[in-house]
């Protein structure tokens, strides 16, 4: 029987803070500009829903709603400050598949 002797090195441990960067964040998403725009969306079981969604939500920004839509990867669409019935300021998931139809508010931006 072979007994080998294990080699045991030191590790130094070195504790250092470092101060978060504040606008690392911004800089790392800085081509994803947020362009909202104000809609309404009926679904199929008769919901009516309003609130905003981000026409740069995809990994290519739209130029407009239909574009996101139609051309868009995604298989939902992401609300946010929407209202449903007696719900304020939701967020709201609605399968793209679920959509009737969706129609622009005037002055949503």
């Amino acid at each position: 029987m072979l007994l080998e002797t294990a080699k045991v090195e030191e590790i130094e441990v070195v504790d250092e803070s470092y101060e978060d960067d504040k606008d690392l964040h911004n800089q790392f998403n800085s081509y994803m500009d947020t362009e909202s725009r104000a809609v309404v969306v009926k679904t199929t079981d008769g919901s009516v829903i309003r609130g905003y969604i981000n026409l740069n939500s995809e990994s290519l920004p739209m130029d407009r709603v239909s574009d996101l839509l139609m051309k868009g990867q995604n298989k939902f669409l992401i609300m946010y400050n929407a209202s449903l019935d007696d719900k304020k300021d939701a967020a709201v998931i609605i399968n793209k598949s679920q959509i009737v139809w969706v129609m622009e508010e005037a002055g949503g931006r």
